[in-house]
């Protein structure tokens, strides 16, 4: 009976352990961030083709703001076979104990790429970043260059939550 349990528990811990995602804490122009590395989930897209209204998404420095318009107006993504989806991803992440994780913005990805060494996106990868470019693409951030480009937002990318430390 002890054996079972103690093999329960190694399960338990193992499976804790592979779940739970790296947070790097960094700091960027005198904001401290703390970043929460999604990239070991693999790829997810930005959200259907919803175009977020009022450019309410549309914010190169507010990734907060900007997540919360995506989850709001995309929902469950019905219009993409309700798949998973970066903003909501982040806004439902509950790691470290906190509850205010967020879908960097355009200008936040550069705090990130600045110590882009620290995340698992591969050379030539991408990430998403909150910051809406038009009805049906969004600004992602490659990972090889520091470039921005506008993609389609159904295509699949890596991506990051971050959360601002006071």
């Amino acid at each position: 009976m002890k054996s079972i349990l103690l093999t329960g528990l190694a399960i338990f811990a193992t499976t804790s352990f592979i779940a739970a995602q790296k947070i790097v804490p960094i700091e960027y122009n005198g904001t401290k961030y703390e970043v929460l590395d999604m990239t070991p989930k693999g790829k997810v897209t930005w959200g259907g083709y919803v175009e977020i209204p009022a450019d309410a998404a549309k914010s190169e420095s507010n990734g907060a703001a900007n997540t919360t318009a995506i989850v709001l107006a995309v929902g469950n993504n019905a219009n993409h076979e309700g798949k998973p989806y970066a903003a909501k991803l982040c806004s439902e992440a509950t790691d470290g104990g906190k509850d205010d994780w967020y879908l960097p913005s355009k200008n936040e990805s550069d705090a990130i790429y600045a110590f882009k060494d620290k995340f698992g996106v591969e050379e030539r990868g991408t990430i998403w970043t909150s910051t809406e470019a038009s009805g049906t693409t969004a600004v992602t951030k490659y990972w090889y260059t520091g470039a921005y480009y506008d993609v389609q937002k159904v295509d699949s990318y890596h991506y990051v939550c971050i959360r601002k430390v006071n």
